[in-house]
Parts: structure tokens; sequence; C-alpha cells
């Protein structure tokens, strides 16, 4: 039987390295074997608490977000800059720049394997827990780094972190991780439930799924159902909030309800 994708990896994006490209900067691209012509382009980022994880981890999403779609979507695992206990560690916003690195030169470069059978002016952008929250700051909050966001359609997120404030007041044994990548005062300004009180122009049209497991017992379910209204006040108009049992917090991203549900919500993006 032949494979359902093909598959482009470790795919380098700048800033490489001194010496070549960090494994923090690189993704895998996967496409639908027979691919029907240029198919919008799903950008997946990967859960981490920030210092954890690797692309190589999630090609079961990348691989159910094609299928889900009956071949009509690419897909991209990324890494990003994550941090350690280590003195010279990255902190904010360094995983953030990296994410925006990554984005843009998947909507820019021409290179890279797989690039001319994808369209790169529909991008969508899916994450799970802080690969949520740091898609949904690339969306909310300027970056001088990242003018494409007329190319981006969607945000979807699932058991994302969208205030940090409040997720240390639930479970304050948290910041054992949220103190690696974040100094104290960053705690409010890196939220994206706090960013969002200011809409901004250039994201108006990008349409906001907010996705949250029943069964998650890592993530509270307020991170979910504060943010999602606060996107609405902030003058968002399409906005859905998901809440069903998806599973525990690690898997549910890779359940086939959800990756139905993402794929749906992508495929009724409307035309520019």
């Amino acid at each position: 039987m032949a494979p359902a994708v093909q598959v482009h990896k470790d795919i380098p994006y700048p800033p490489a390295a001194p010496g070549g490209a960090s494994e923090r900067h690189m993704f895998d691209l996967y496409l639908p074997a027979a691919c029907p012509g240029p198919v919008p382009l799903v950008v997946f980022m990967h859960a981490s608490a920030w210092h954890f994880g690797d692309k190589s981890e999630f090609g079961n999403v990348a691989t159910g977000l094609i299928e889900a779609s009956a071949n009509q979507l690419a897909v991209a695992v990324i890494n990003y800059e994550l941090s350690s206990r280590a003195a010279d560690s990255v902190r904010h916003p360094d995983h953030l720049d990296s994410v925006a690195a990554a984005v843009r030169f998947l909507i820019t470069d021409q290179s890279y394997p797989g690039w001319s059978v994808v369209d790169t002016s529909q991008v969508h952008l899916v994450g799970h827990s802080a690969g949520a929250h740091l898609l949904m700051l690339l969306v909310l909050a300027p970056h001088a780094e990242f003018p494409h966001m007329d190319a981006v359609r969607s945000a979807v997120g699932i058991g994302g972190i969208y205030d940090i404030p409040g997720l240390l007041a639930a479970h304050p044994d948290y910041s054992d991780f949220v103190d690696l990548a974040f100094s104290a005062s960053q705690h409010e300004s890196a939220s994206p439930r706090h960013v969002a009180q200011t809409a901004r122009a250039a994201a108006r049209h990008v349409r906001f799924l907010v996705v949250h497991s029943t069964s998650d017992e890592i993530m509270n379910i307020d991170q979910a159902l504060d943010f999602a209204p606060q996107l609405v006040r902030a003058g968002y108009q399409d906005v859905t909030l998901a809440v069903r049992d998806l599973g525990p917090h690690i898997t549910c991203v890779g359940e086939r309800e959800f990756l139905r549900m993402a794929a749906a919500f992508i495929g009724h993006q409307p035309s520019a």
C-alpha cells in the first residue's frame, strides 16, 4: 500500500547557529502523497512547558490532520527554542522569536523541499499547551520580524496556556518551569489573554478555535473559558470555544475527534 503522506525531515530555518542549523531551528514537512495542487499549510507547535519536547514526537498529529482533511492540507511540525536550567539559557521572548522565524521562512522562502505544493497565502497555526501560548502571542502581539499576518487565516489552540498569572494561581508548583522561561515582570505581558485586550488590526481577519478537554488533568479549564470571551470582547469576530472530553492533556492533541474538529474548522475558512 502506498504511503498516505510524504515527509521531508529536518529542514533548517534561519537563523542558523555557528557551524550549521541548530536542531531547535528545524521543521518536518508532511504533504499528501497524491497532492491535488497547492494546499493550505498548517504550522504545528508542540507542547513543551517552554523547556522540553521535539517535533519528532508529533508525526501522528501531522498525518492525522492530513487524513482528516481528505489530503487537502500540508503540515509543518516545527521545533523552537527551549529554556533550560543553564545560566545562559534562552528565555522569553526567544521561544516566540524562533516561532516567528519558522513561520516567516515557511511563508517567504521558495527553496525548501515541498514548497511548490504549499499555498503560503493560506496558513493555519495549530498549537498544544505552550505551543498554543506561542501561536496566540504571534497572532495577537505585533512582532517586528513577522509582518505576514495577512497570510495567517486561523489560530487553533488545545489545552493552551493563555494567562500565566492565572496558571500560577491555580498551580503554584508550576512556577518551577515558568521561572525557567519568564521573569516575574513578564507574566502579564507574555500572556495572550492580556495581550488580547487590545485588538490587533492586522489580525482581525483571523479565525480562532479554542479547545479544552474536560479530562485535562494538567491545564485548568479557566485558561480556555477566560481567553475565548476576551478575544470576543477585544473585537475579534470569529471565535469558537469547544469544551469536550478529548482525553488527558498529553494525548488530547492526537485524538481523532480533535484532528477532525481542527481540520473541519480550517477547511471552512472562507476565501479572502
